[in-house]
């Protein structure tokens, strides 16, 4: 799981959190990771960052630190595919931390996902990015991260002649980019159960008004 930084995650989102923004960034990890470790379907978990404030993260059975060595989210999961043939793992998962509705069912349900020795399981974002991908083996897609990445990594999966599937559903394919994101995650979350929403809850006093988020949303 690539983790940009405690601070310098979400910039899109400082105008309107400021230095709270910080605690949203903590819930959307700690969401993601506690899906993860409860799906049992990983062998370990690697986070990766350049920000050595992630490694208090990394201190539960499963859970280890990379520092990155590289700028940039394509740098620290090239980083990472080196480090999987390097250690001879089957395949490799990259999760996005920002999903903070994924359940651990999901990763489940991911895993079960066809077979073969050479394949992709590739997640959409409701915005066409990549919200996880499995490849076996690690590394066989270079990392393309950035706009219309879903397009960019399903091309390359293709062009490989990859055993590829696409695995979407409401919660894995959800990610938290904007203000407007903060309005759906609270509305999909009324009870609170994330992290996340809890957090959104502590800051709410640092967000727009409902019809600054109402504008936000219909300008997107």
């Amino acid at each position: 799981m690539p983790v940009k930084g405690l601070t310098e995650s979400k910039r899109r989102l400082s105008t309107y959190l400021g230095d709270k923004k910080k605690l949203l960034v903590e819930g959307l990890l700690q969401d993601v990771l506690s899906s993860m470790l409860q799906s049992e379907v990983f062998d370990q978990v690697y986070l990766i960052s350049q920000d050595e404030n992630v490694a208090s993260n990394a201190r539960v059975k499963r859970v280890n630190f990379l520092s990155q060595s590289g700028h940039g989210l394509n740098r620290a999961i090239e980083q990472a595919n080196k480090l999987a043939v390097r250690e001879k793992v089957d395949s490799l998962t990259v999760v996005l931390a920002d999903i903070p509705l994924v359940e651990p069912r999901d990763f489940e349900e991911f895993f079960r996902i066809g077979n073969g020795i050479h394949k992709a399981v590739l997640v959409p974002s409701l915005k066409n990015g990549t919200n996880v991908m499995l490849t076996r083996p690690p590394g066989i897609i270079r990392p393309s991260y950035g706009r219309w990445s879903y397009s960019k990594h399903l091309r390359q999966a293709q062009m490989l002649k990859l055993t590829t599937y696409s695995f979407s559903n409401s919660r894995i394919s959800f990610d938290v980019d904007t203000v407007a994101d903060l309005t759906e995650l609270t509305r999909r979350d009324p009870g609170k159960r994330t992290l996340s929403s809890k957090a959104i809850e502590r800051i709410s006093p640092f967000l727009p008004s409902e019809q600054a988020y109402l504008y936000l949303r219909n300008s997107e």
